[in-house]
């Protein structure tokens, strides 16, 4: 008999494993799961299934009946890093409350790991039912996140259902975008085509099914990484093989070949992989990763060590928008492994995942499909950052488990211990230390008072103290510049001009900078801003606050300023953009069209910040709802000879020159 059947623990850890088994499905399986963990009572679910593995893996240092086997020393250490480096890193980060938080997704990854590693040491029949279970869990993401995006197409009409439109109906299902769809389909589908090369019969036409949904699902995703994954799956699994050169080119060859193929016939993706006209808007996806790219890499290069912390990016963030040509006005990531390890934890978190990708180098002949999934979605990484998400980071700690070898004795009494330090140091840091981010509720708060003007100066209030907890935020600027605006202007042009640096296209902020400077009596600085406003958010050339008596009496001197800022530039090779010049030249023509607005009703709204809950992980706050009344003339585009250039369509840098440049 087994010394292990006598463990008094085996029946609690068993429970345990299979609790967290089924909250992991849950979070994963359950729509929009990657944005829902962060709203109650979702929230205590990834609490659960996060504190899991460290819980199992505890009892099996402390009270052993079956001595405990690590995996070899690298292996070990890489697992340690995956856990130190993230919480150093937090610790010395300026925002350590809500970083710490996110420091529980890697410690239960490690723990998976060592855990994983020790049990497929124990019996080699574990290796099997492992795979099995990956295999299973692949074909019910890729079930679910086909019956979903069915779901979806029911909106569609009957001919947009037989024509191009269904390919652009992104499948963003189970977990809420189309790119974590996609690193679904690249985890699951070596397994399953696994499958369908060994089994027979009904099973093998069920895994065959399966992998026909994963492959439609990665299609359907739009992703671009996706296809360079799914390319990268080909190579790296003939690779392993070990065919040949010539069988090698010959397959290899042709898994790049589907990969174009499917690119081309996805219409989204062709859009984005083709040629551009220099003349033609940059396409948004890509002005938004190339912003991306710039903002990670000054952010690393401003902390390089250990870089902003765990999950801060949309915190510092912020701090760079001002500098960046374009794209979103925040990011909850930076749609790259590499760059966002960069960014958070600096030259550490770089080091730790070079030596991951060495150790599976090194390992690869202990689970070939493990080294080509990991080599698939390492490709795919490079275009995505995924790892926050439980699903990913626990398929992670599986494939590593499966090349990492144990090593050839027991864990000493001193490695136990030191691990299991380790571990307790870490849960009672994020315990005692770890805190949501408090300024999103502040501003929510605010906001929704301020709809109540007896409420004004609570809500002043409110924001005044999420900004002494953390400046660079627009959303607090922006919305306390309204506030102040007509008790308090010099302060409300303050935070205008604070906004306004944070987020140089923000559409109103240069009419509320207007406003408050009117408010002083200055008129020329409030012409020169309502100029700004008009440049960059083109419809308010025809808005109807033109028709305020106060606002219509600095038409003239604010078309003066339009065309002054809208002047031809001297381009240097560094600053060119031919369609940027482009769009200047037409709004120029459009000078004696300012303040004009066409007789009939207006259209009038305020802006939903939909996207800031998710942005600031927090799903429990309201959408806001800023305070600027949006007014624009429904007439005006409609009578413009040529399309007008959506809002921020002048590159921020630019845009904070004529804001800052003195004003005659």
């Amino acid at each position: 008999m087994s010394s292990a059947r006598h463990d008094p623990f085996r029946l609690l850890v068993r429970i345990f494993a299979w609790g967290g088994l089924a909250g992991l499905a849950a979070l994963t399986l359950v729509d929009r799961g990657a944005t829902r963990m962060y709203a109650t009572p979702w929230m205590w679910l990834l609490v659960g299934v996060a504190a899991i593995p460290p819980g199992i893996f505890l009892l099996r240092l402390f009270a052993p009946a079956r001595m405990l086997r690590l995996p070899s020393p690298g292996w070990s250490a890489l697992a340690v890093a995956v856990i130190a480096v993230p919480l150093v890193s937090a610790l010395l980060s300026p925002y350590r409350g809500p970083s710490l938080l996110a420091v529980g997704v890697p410690l239960a990854a490690a723990c998976l790991f060592f855990l994983l590693s020790d049990w497929l040491a124990e019996d080699a029949s574990h290796r099997l039912c492992l795979e099995q279970i990956f295999a299973a869990a692949a074909a019910a993401n890729a079930i679910v996140s086909a019956i979903l995006w069915l779901v979806d197409l029911a909106s569609l009409s009957h001919t947009e259902l037989f024509s191009s439109a269904v390919f652009l109906r992104r499948n963003a299902h189970p977990l809420g975008h189309s790119n974590y769809t996609a690193g679904l389909m690249l985890l699951g589908l070596p397994w399953l085509a696994r499958l369908t090369w060994s089994l027979r019969g009904s099973l093998r036409s069920a895994a065959i099914f399966a992998t026909g949904l994963t492959l439609l699902n990665l299609f359907i995703s739009g992703s671009r990484g996706g296809l360079i994954g799914l390319a990268a799956l080909g190579v790296a699994g003939v690779a392993v093989a070990r065919l040949g050169w010539k069988r090698f080119l010959l397959v290899a060859g042709g898994a790049v070949a589907l990969a174009a193929l499917l690119a081309v016939a996805n219409p989204r993706v062709r859009s984005l992989v083709g040629p551009t006209d220099p003349l033609q808007e940059p396409n948004l996806s890509t002005v938004q990763r190339t912003a991306m790219l710039d903002a990670g890499l000054m952010m690393g290069r401003d902390r390089p060590l250990l870089g902003w912390g765990p999950n801060t990016t949309p915190l510092a963030y912020p701090r760079y928008r001002h500098a960046l040509d374009g794209g979103a006005e925040n990011v909850l990531q930076l749609h790259s492994t590499p760059l966002q390890l960069w960014a958070e934890t600096g030259a550490a978190g770089v080091l730790t995942a070079l030596l991951l990708a060495g150790l599976v180098a090194l390992n690869w002949h202990r689970s070939p499909v493990a080294v080509t999934t990991l080599a698939g979605y390492g490709a795919f990484a490079l275009t995505d950052h995924q790892l926050d998400v439980p699903a990913f980071a626990a398929a992670i700690a599986v494939l590593a488990a499966c090349l990492a070898g144990p090593s050839a004795r027991p864990a000493s009494v001193v490695s136990r211990l030191n691990l299991g330090l380790i571990i307790l140091v870490v849960a009672g840091a994020i315990a005692l230390l770890g805190a949501r981010d408090r300024t999103p509720a502040l501003n929510a708060e605010a906001l929704q008072l301020a709809r109540d003007p007896a409420q004004r100066d609570r809500a002043v209030a409110l924001l005044s103290q999420s900004l002494a907890l953390n400046p660079d935020q627009e959303i607090a600027h922006f919305n306390l510049g309204w506030l102040l605006l007509v008790p308090e202007p010099a302060k409300a042009e303050a935070h205008f001009r604070a906004a306004a640096h944070l987020v140089p296209d923000k559409g109103g902020v240069y009419f509320g900078l207007g406003l408050a400077r009117l408010n002083q009596g200055n008129r020329a600085g409030a012409a020169r801003a309502l100029a700004l406003e008009c440049v960059n958010e083109p419809l308010f050339l025809a808005s109807p606050w033109w028709n305020v008596p106060e606002v219509a009496a600095l038409r003239e001197p604010a078309t003066k300023e339009y065309e002054h800022v809208l002047a031809p530039w001297i381009p240097t090779p560094k600053t060119s953009n031919p369609w940027v010049e482009k769009q200047a030249a037409l709004l120029r023509s459009l000078a004696p069209r300012l303040g004009q607005v066409s007789p009939g009703p207006e259209i009038n709204y305020r802006r939903e910040r939909i996207g800031y809950p998710v942005l600031m992980r927090n799903q429990d706050i309201g959408i806001p709802v800023d305070l600027y009344d949006v007014r624009e003339d429904p007439r005006f585009p409609a009578s413009v000879p040529f399309p007008l250039p959506s809002k921020g369509w002048l590159p921020s840098p630019r845009l904070l020159k004529l804001l800052d440049d003195p004003v005659p």
